[in-house]
């Protein structure tokens, strides 16, 4: 009997240890193909011309930053020191988050004079036109903002690349019905060309994250840094740098 105990005992522990070893490699190989994957589509040659209106003399750029609940408290004096031309704030993630500082953010850099917009993060776990009426219920969306943003980012939990064509599809469509024109999208170039290039083209107007180079891509944003330091804000943040003037850039508000 001890020895039929002692054997099942053994049985058990080799099969719980091969499932943990299993799911372990299950793991790797899903990172690999992963990133992988990304590397296949951000290396992609872009068919679209680089029309770069950036300003040659730093002192002209027109930058802005991205911030969420994240920066919690915010020196808004000492962010004049050094103002940003606009900031975006997290406004929405999923169908039911909001982002906890986006209102109070959101007003009192609206109150220093600073242009101001919102970006929902995208969520793989509900649908699109299910997130785009959660992010507008939200946005606070007024005459003179910066146009709604819809932040699409690359995922180890993603689902098949038609799910996602589909509902950012639906995203997009349920935002430009209800205010009348299409949310920039901020993501990379490898995502651009994976879920949006073949069906918007240069439809959308595009905010690019890249912290190697220029994106080779038409584009209205560009996030070359998540390491800035701005005066009035503990840690670091996102900058972005606008291309073309400021004239330009009130011809991207709402």
């Amino acid at each position: 009997m001890k020895n039929y105990f002692l054997l099942f005992a053994i049985t058990v522990l080799l099969t719980i240890s091969a499932i943990a070893s299993y799911k372990y490699r299950k793991g790797i190989l899903t990172a690999k193909n992963y990133l992988t994957e990304r590397g296949i589509y951000r290396n992609q040659i872009v068919s679209d011309p680089l029309i770069d209106r950036i300003p040659k003399n730093e002192e002209e750029h027109i930058f802005g930053l991205d911030l969420s609940h994240h920066q919690q408290h915010i020196n808004w004096d000492k962010v004049l020191e050094n103002p940003p031309h606009f900031i975006i704030f997290k406004t929405t993630e999923g169908s039911s988050h909001t982002d906890t500082k986006y209102e109070k953010h959101h007003k009192e850099a609206k109150n220093k004079g600073i242009l101001v917009g919102g970006y929902h993060f995208f969520s793989y776990q509900s649908s699109g036109k299910k997130q785009a009426h959660h992010f507008l219920k939200h946005l606070m969306l007024q005459k003179g903002d910066i146009l709604p943003v819809l932040d699409v980012e690359f995922s180890k939990k993603m689902h098949s690349d038609a799910w996602i064509k589909e509902n950012i599809a639906a995203f997009i469509g349920t935002i430009e019905q209800e205010i009348g024109i299409k949310p920039i999208v901020y993501c990379e170039v490898a995502y651009y060309n994976r879920f949006l290039k073949a069906k918007y083209g240069s439809e959308i107007h595009l905010w690019l994250s890249d912290f190697r180079s220029k994106p080779n891509k038409n584009f209205v944003f560009w996030q070359n840094t998540d390491k800035y330091k701005q005066t009035g804000i503990q840690g670091t943040v996102g900058y972005n740098l606008f291309n073309g003037t400021k004239e330009d850039l009130t011809a991207k508000c709402y």
